[in-house]
C-alpha cells in the first residue's frame, strides 16, 4: 500500500479538528434528608411538580432537536424523598445549559417553599 500519512498538518488544511460528543447524557439525583423537618417529602413533591410542568413543555419543544430530560420523584425505606433528574442531549453544550436551567429552577423552587415555611410560623 503506497499514500500518504495524515499528520496535523495535513488534517488542518481540510479543517478544524474538533471531536463533538453526541448524546450527552446526566444523572442528577437531590436529596432532601438532611432536612429534618416533616415536612421534607412535601418539600420534595412541591419542587417536582413545579420541574414537572417545565419538564413536559421544554420535552415537546426540544423533542425535534434530539433532547429529552425526565423527572422521578422516590422515597427510600427511610421515607427520606429525592429527585432524580435525568438529561439527554445531542451535545455537551446543549447538556450544560439543560443542567444549569434545572439546577436554578431547583433552586428558586426550594427558597420560595422555605420562605412559605418560615412565614407560616
Amino acid at each position: 500500500m503506497f499514500g500518504t500519512a495524515e499528520n496535523a498538518a495535513t488534517k488542518l488544511q481540510r479543517g478544524p479538528m474538533m471531536s463533538l460528543p453526541t448524546n450527552c447524557k446526566a444523572q442528577i439525583e437531590i436529596s432532601f434528608k438532611s432536612i429534618m423537618l416533616p415536612e421534607s417529602a412535601l418539600l420534595a413533591k412541591s419542587i417536582y411538580a413545579a420541574i414537572g410542568a417545565d419538564t413536559k413543555m421544554c420535552n415537546r419543544d426540544a423533542a425535534a432537536s434530539g433532547s429529552e430530560t425526565k423527572i422521578t420523584l422516590t422515597k427510600d425505606e427511610n421515607t427520606n424523598s429525592s429527585i432524580l433528574l435525568e438529561v439527554e442531549t445531542p451535545d455537551i453544550a446543549a447538556l450544560r445549559a439543560a443542567i444549569n436551567s434545572y439546577l436554578r429552577l431547583i433552586n428558586a423552587s426550594l427558597k420560595i417553599c422555605e420562605a412559605s415555611v418560615t412565614n407560616s410560623r
